[in-house]
């Protein structure tokens, strides 16, 4: 059978080319264009692409070349760049932090506080209107007692103090000491100047916010009124040992018509030594001076008349009336104090607290010459008074208090004989003889909180050469910061 030639001569021409196909590499496979949903099913996701084939001649496990390294930026910060600017923000953080420091040391060295008083009074010889002589009666009422703003400042090696009373009668300067601290000896002297109280005995320097009656006793209140003065006064301490001693004016700073001026150029020393021995504190006080008194501004009013008809009678039109106004005059004299007070606490078991104070006070004016006017021994006045306290605590919120204090303002025995008698028409009345005053008083005190007390008072006066209803009872509450 003869074969067919058209087939083997195809076959020999293509068998070249299909050998050179054979040595040429295959072509990476193409990308495949993905397939909308719907038309073809899905490709795994986990099916890799195949590897493309190593090119002719190259070494197994010869690794492409790594990309060229991506130029910096020129413009962004290094890394010293920006801790460089990192401290400078902390720098200027200390700085900020330092100077809100010194502000909130600054603010932290002064001190407000305060306290206001409002109270009732119900009083035995309160009376309707006004005085004869237009000043106000003493009547039953409400009334703002103390409203008292106070300023401290600490500062390096002084001290600030300032305190005014405001209350319907007007603003009233009170306190405004400029004190030197002494920082170095252990005495820690402080030397001040300006307007404080009267270093004396015990119930003069207590403060009335802290004091448990509502008024000081009627010997403080005749022999040093206002509690206050104008000077410099030194104080220091050691151990137990308290001192104080001051220089003032000696006219203080309530005794009209000179609040604010000294009359006199002779200055005035008081001073307080004692003892603080916790439980127990004890003082001896002494006041010497030389002070001018002035007398009130008077009018006199003087008749003359002239009985021009003669009949023997003055009419009208015949009386003339001449007012005149009498200077000023002054009388000097040389006042003496001496004072003692004791102050005893001790813890009563079951029961609270309990305060013993004790005071007595002896007062001298000596008339004295001053210019053309000769001294007069009558004039000459010897007092004297003393003042007891008790405090009893009843657990952290309520105390009962009593309080007894007598007050002569002139004592009859101390006077000569020549000047017991006044004029013929009253030779029966002696010169200070039952003039003294006792009175003895207490109540209840209960404290809210240490910003708020309440204070229920009843006070008797006894006097002793006439019978007045003048008893006092006081309720108050005092809030304070």
């Amino acid at each position: 059978m003869k074969k067919p030639l058209l087939p083997v001569v195809l076959a020999l021409m293509l068998f070249p080319s299909l050998s050179a196909l054979a040595q040429t590499p295959a072509p990476a496979t193409p990308v495949v264009p993905a397939i909308p949903a719907g038309d073809a099913p899905a490709v795994p996701q986990d099916m890799a692409p195949p590897s493309p084939a190593p090119e002719a001649g190259a070494p197994p496990d010869a690794l492409p070349p790594p990309p060229p390294p991506v130029p910096s930026d020129p413009g962004a910060p290094t890394v010293e760049d920006r801790l460089g600017a990192v401290e400078g923000k902390v720098d200027g953080l200390d700085e900020s932090y330092a100077g809100t420091k010194s502000t909130v040391e600054k603010l932290n060295r002064i001190k407000f506080s305060g306290y206001i008083q409002g109270r009732f009074e119900n009083r035995g010889n309160s009376v309707n209107g006004v005085m004869a002589n237009g000043t106000a009666a003493t009547t039953t009422q409400f009334l703002v007692r103390r409203a008292r703003l106070k300023l401290n400042y600490d500062g390096t090696n002084a001290e600030y103090v300032f305190q005014i009373d405001a209350t319907g009668a007007g603003v009233s300067l009170r306190d405004a000491e400029a004190t030197f601290v002494d920082t170095w000896t252990p005495f820690g002297f402080r030397l001040t100047v300006g307007q404080f109280k009267w270093p004396f005995g015990y119930e003069i320097l207590q403060s009335s916010g802290d004091r448990e009656m509502p008024e000081r006793a009627a010997v403080i209140t005749a022999l040093f009124p206002g509690e206050r003065d104008r000077g410099v006064r030194l104080t220091g301490r050691y151990e137990f040992l308290r001192f104080a001693v001051a220089l003032v004016n000696g006219a203080g700073t309530s005794v009209a018509p000179f609040q604010n001026n000294d009359q006199n150029t002779f200055k005035d020393v008081v001073g307080r030594i004692g003892g603080d021995f916790e439980f127990l504190a004890i003082g001896l006080s002494g006041y010497w001076g030389r002070p001018l008194i002035p007398s009130a501004l008077a009018t006199t009013t003087s008749v003359t008349g002239m009985d021009t008809n003669m009949n023997g009678t003055f009419n009208p039109g015949e009386l003339t009336a001449t007012t005149s106004t009498n200077p000023f005059t002054y009388t000097r004299f040389a006042r003496e104090r001496i004072g003692a007070d004791a102050q005893l606490y001790f813890d009563v078991p079951e029961l609270g607290g309990l305060a013993l104070k004790g005071e007595f006070i002896w007062a001298k004016d000596t008339n004295l010459d001053f210019g053309a006017v000769a001294a007069k021994p009558c004039l000459d006045t010897t007092a004297m008074g003393w003042i007891g306290t008790l405090v009893q605590n009843v657990g952290d919120r309520v105390g009962i208090v009593g309080r007894i204090d007598y007050y002569d303002p002139i004592r009859a025995k101390s006077l000569p004989d020549s000047c017991q008698v006044t004029p013929p028409m009253m030779a029966a009345q002696k010169r200070g003889a039952g003039d003294g005053v006792l009175s003895f008083g207490g109540g209840l005190l209960l404290h809210g909180s240490g910003n708020i007390k309440a204070t229920f008072v009843y006070l008797h006066t006894s006097e002793q050469s006439t019978t007045v209803k003048n008893d006092i009872f006081t309720a108050q509450l005092q809030a304070r910061f």
